[in-house]
């Protein structure tokens, strides 16, 4: 299950640099923290965009389209001789599957949040300074930059006259998300109890969240 590329990386933190210059001076090493941090984040963010912009698609998904969801992302991953069926598959994994949607995707999609707002959210992630794996420089450069996302946010969501609440639940999703990630760190160990084959770059992004 899932790999990281080095040109996939360069690529990334390119973006990163010209969307904020200050990123520019950071060791290597924080670079590849931060992007290695930003990883397990972005497994979460994905379903909820996917949802908002095919939101028509999974308003109209029955059980069998939720089973066909679920099955194609284990079939194929085990390690040889320990295939599951998909009763066995949908057993195992679909509380997780569930809890995702009830509980971080749906709630987040129900906000009804603009683009400018999500990438907002999006940035907040990534300059988690919470982090250990990161210098004191690096974590300072975070907090700055996120001090910069909340203020644009504020005066964004001010300029449109949205409610003053907006700001404060624009900003709990990164709970919400915080929790989605510590469920798939969850999930991932149940793959590994259950002999689905994990990437050795992904599981060693795995092991650094874990410790």
């Amino acid at each position: 299950m899932t790999c990281t590329v080095n040109n996939d990386i360069d690529l990334s933190w390119k973006m990163v640099q010209k969307q904020f210059p200050a990123t520019q001076n950071l060791k290597t090493s924080d670079q590849s923290a931060l992007l290695r941090n930003f990883m397990l984040k972005l497994w979460q963010i994905e379903p909820i965009l996917d949802n908002i912009f095919n939101a028509e698609k999974y308003m109209n998904m029955d059980e069998e389209g939720f089973e066909n969801l679920i099955v194609p992302f284990y079939e194929g991953a085990f390690l040889e001789g320990q295939k599951m069926s998909r009763g066995e598959i949908m057993r195992i994994f679909q509380p997780f599957w569930e809890f995702y949607y009830l509980k971080m995707v749906m709630p987040i999609v129900e906000l009804d949040l603009e683009k400018a707002e999500l990438m907002s959210i999006i940035w907040l992630l990534f300059f988690d300074n919470c982090y250990t794996n990161i210098s004191p420089e690096c974590q300072e450069m975070c907090r700055n930059i996120k001090k910069v996302i909340l203020r644009e946010l504020k005066n964004y969501q001010m300029d449109r006259d949205f409610d003053q609440m907006r700001f404060l639940d624009t900003v709990e999703t990164l709970e919400i998300i915080d929790k989605g990630e510590k469920k798939f760190l969850e999930e991932m160990m149940i793959c590994e109890m259950n002999h689905v084959r994990i990437h050795d770059d992904f599981k060693a992004i795995l092991e650094e969240n874990r410790s």
